[in-house]
């Protein structure tokens, strides 16, 4: 059967180039998994039964420029000293205006991502707390596989946490969410902006868990059938997490003393200039939301 492209022949909308570059990114996930050559979230399970190999608590740190110009990374494109505005990106994600144009690296690089600002370096370094992790994968996922991936997830909840206080909605649905919609992305979309404190934006105990075919294929409703790992994550109370709709009401989502926020997640891992390697969340469930995810909730004991 053949397959036919997401946008006509020749397109420069950009609602028709962000779909080519998820419908492309798609096309490269799946062959990646039907060749059995994953990383990290992805590689193949020898097996269905999962038990601790080992557990560690960590500081996981972000990544920096100068580690990420070694990958291939644009020099200085990481951030900017200040949140800077790029030249009419907006006008033209909002279709309102042509692409722009003689923007620098580091503007072309966040714009690429479909941001409309550059961020400043210190609102999206990482401060997480020490963090409490499981590794259940029977060895599918080594120690240090799980810390990148730690890292990773670090760097996604603070480059979240930017976008949903300076209205980044088209960054986090096409590079944070793999394309996917959530009340978090609509609220941004309504010109809602969302401010979480420190441990209700990160998590404070992660399980990498080894997950069986059947079950990868209702995490993900059937668009994966591989056997493969799956991360649980858990951010603990009190804290605070405020979201601010665009006519003024507010609301607090934050947990109270002792209550949990748990998610579990399936995976993958991206490269480009901006960012170097980062984290990208193709299918998400919080407890209560899903079956699949509530067994594994209950083996993990988050």
């Amino acid at each position: 059967m053949g397959t036919s492209l997401p946008c006509p022949s020749g397109s420069s909308s950009r609602p028709c180039l962000a779909r080519l570059r998820r419908w492309l990114a798609t096309l490269t996930l799946l062959a990646s998994l039907a060749a059995g050559c994953g990383t990290g979230a992805h590689a193949t399970a020898g097996t269905s039964t999962a038990s601790p190999i080992t557990s560690s608590t960590t500081r996981a740190t972000g990544a920096n420029p100068s580690a990420t110009a070694s990958a291939g990374v644009i020099a200085t494109s990481y951030c900017d000293e200040q949140d800077t505005t790029i030249p009419g990106a907006a006008a033209f994600l909002s279709d309102q205006g042509p692409r722009p144009t003689n923007l620098t690296a580091v503007q072309e690089a966040w714009f690429d991502m479909e941001a409309t600002m550059v961020p400043a370096c210190s609102e999206i370094v990482p401060e997480p707390p020490a963090v409490t992790m499981q590794n259940l994968t029977n060895g599918q996922l080594s120690s240090a596989e799980f810390q990148t991936w730690v890292t990773e997830d670090e760097m996604w909840w603070t480059l979240a946490e930017w976008a949903g206080q300076h209205d980044q909605p088209d960054f986090v649905t096409d590079f944070l969410y793999g394309g996917s919609g959530n009340t978090f992305t609509s609220f941004l979309r309504a010109g809602g902006k969302v401010v979480d404190s420190q441990t209700c934006e990160y998590a404070l105990k992660y399980d990498a868990v080894a997950v069986t075919a059947e079950q990868m294929s209702d995490l993900t409703v059937n668009r994966l059938t591989n056997a493969g790992v799956v991360f649980v994550g858990a951010a603990i109370g009190p804290c605070t997490s405020t979201w601010t709709a665009s006519d003024g009401t507010v609301t607090n989502k934050g947990l109270a003393a002792g209550q949990e926020g748990r998610e579990l997640d399936v995976t993958t891992t991206h490269t480009n200039a901006a960012l170097g390697q980062y984290l990208v969340v193709n299918d998400s469930w919080d407890q209560g939301d899903d079956a699949t995810a509530d067994s594994i909730f209950s083996l993990v004991g988050i």
